[in-house]
């Protein structure tokens, strides 16, 4: 829903007008946050970190900053203040700050010494994020997930404390271990090698994720380590490349499913040397472009999707504002407006939105509503209160109006749409606060709603009087836990 002269005749009222340059308004005054740099080692001491060492018994309650054998120090290490890991005994180094939607990177390398069960097997530490609830007293590690940093197997996920993950992926046989860098430790493991566009797959407790290709470099020399978390996407970079990619982080409460989207960051002693330097963090409003090829959807195939436009649930659908939708073959087509034709049988939380669009006339305009309140007689009450997937123009004037943007917020990095008269496909997920459309298979917008308008509300589709024709079918929806 884009604001043109054509409005003004159509509403032909001086409230209309004022909403109209209202909305403009709110176009011309939204910007994204600034997603800077935070350095969370200060180059002097731990004092923006918490250390917690597993306890002798492995059951007693652990004691924040109890580190007789000093595990973690800050040391000089030629002629550079780093943080250095002794890696005797168990534990970690804890931030004092969570964080929610973030790029985190640091640079690592090994020391020479090995401990315990690590004395002859490869090097091992790891980042642990989302970190939440108390440490483990036999390791000091909360429940989290993790980016293994470990000799042959940097960019591995294990659960830890009761993480459950999916992948895409394989499980390593016989056959494909040969081109697997991690060889498994123990008798019986079974795990995953991450593969792009394979299989879901959800490990068990007792399963890795593990990458297909090594980059470390060579003993002795520092690399740099990547995780970006965005609305449950896991990307994690190694030296630059991505290695490997996992969702919808959660675990279990009382049998219930419970996202694991935010916490603290944890840096593992676990039985071998390591130094840290340059470690920090950048707050994510939108997932960076080169990564967005890496996002997977949450929901994988059709199970459990409700369609929204067949002849039963008609009955629920109302026409708010001129002009209407015309339902024929379950292809609903819009005419006249500017009207809002919302689905009325319920409200909608965290959810996956799928659906096909066809524009007859380039620049044929429509949208697609999500999470507004009844809007009663109102047709902007989608557009004022809820968000709008804009269809429109693949090469606006202005950024937000071009399809698969988030109007008047976020523009989409790209229209991806097929020529006037072709079926393109869209999904949009709504979790929490954040975003993403996916247009014809790829993403083409990610966006954190700092705005913080509702989290919950109705759906609908927008009929526009521009003298041309959307068709609108196959809508239906998945809700998200």
């Amino acid at each position: 829903m884009k604001p043109r002269p054509i409005f003004y005749l159509l509403l032909a009222t001086v409230i209309g007008a004022l909403q109209t340059i209202a909305l403009t308004a709110a176009e011309e005054e939204y910007t994204l946050p600034k997603m800077e740099w935070q350095p969370l080692f200060n180059g002097r001491d731990l004092s923006n970190w918490d250390k917690y060492l597993a306890t002798v018994s492995g059951d007693a309650p652990l004691v924040a900053n109890a580190d007789p054998k000093n595990v973690f120090t800050v040391t000089n290490l030629l002629g550079e203040t780093v943080i250095h890991v002794s890696g005797e005994v168990y534990g970690a180094i804890t931030t004092h700050k969570s964080f929610t939607n973030f790029h985190f990177r640091l640079e690592f390398k090994w020391g020479v010494n090995r401990y315990g069960g690590r004395a002859h097997v490869g090097r091992d530490s790891g980042i642990l994020y989302n970190s939440i609830g108390q440490p483990n007293p036999r390791t000091g590690w909360m429940l989290s997930v993790e980016n293994n940093i470990m000799e042959k197997g940097v960019g591995q996920w294990w659960s830890v404390n009761g993480a459950i993950i999916d992948t895409q992926g394989e499980w390593i046989t016989p056959a494909n271990e040969l081109y697997v860098p991690y060889k498994k430790e123990g008798k019986g493991e079974e795990n995953i090698v991450w593969r792009q566009g394979g299989p879901r797959i959800t490990p068990t407790s007792g399963n890795g994720i593990t990458p297909p290709f090594d980059v470390e470099e060579v003993f002795g020399n520092w690399n740099t380590v990547e995780v970006v978390f965005w609305g449950g996407n896991c990307i994690h970079v190694l030296n630059g490349h991505v290695n490997l990619v996992a969702l919808n982080p959660r675990y279990l409460v009382e049998g219930r499913v419970t996202p694991l989207t935010q916490g603290k960051i944890q840096l593992q002693s676990e039985d071998a040397e390591v130094f840290y330097r340059k470690i920090e963090a950048r707050p994510l409003y939108e997932v960076p472009a080169e990564w967005l090829p890496y996002l997977v959807s949450p929901v994988d195939g059709e199970t459990g999707f409700t369609p929204l436009l067949t002849e039963a649930t008609l009955k629920n659908w109302k026409q708010v504002g001129p002009g209407k939708f015309n339902l024929s073959e379950s292809v609903a087509t819009g005419e006249g407006g500017l009207g809002l034709w919302w689905y009325s049988g319920r409200q909608f939380t965290n959810f996956v939105l799928r659906g096909e669009f066809l524009q007859e006339q380039a620049r044929a305009d429509s949208g697609v509503f999500v999470r507004f309140p009844d809007p009663g007689i109102d047709p902007w009450s989608a557009v004022k209160q809820g968000h709008e997937m804009e269809i429109g123009d693949a090469n606006p004037e202005i950024a937000t109006w071009r399809t698969g943007s988030f109007y008047p917020f976020h523009a989409s990095v790209r229209s991806a749409t097929k020529p006037p008269g072709q079926w393109n496909t869209y999904e949009i997920v709504a979790r929490e606060h954040d975003y993403s459309v996916r247009i014809n298979g790829e993403v083409v917008t990610t966006w954190t709603d700092t705005t913080a308008r509702s989290l919950r509300g109705f759906i609908g589709l927008q009929n526009y009087d521009d003298g041309k024709i959307v068709r609108h079918r196959r809508v239906r929806v998945k809700e998200l836990w």
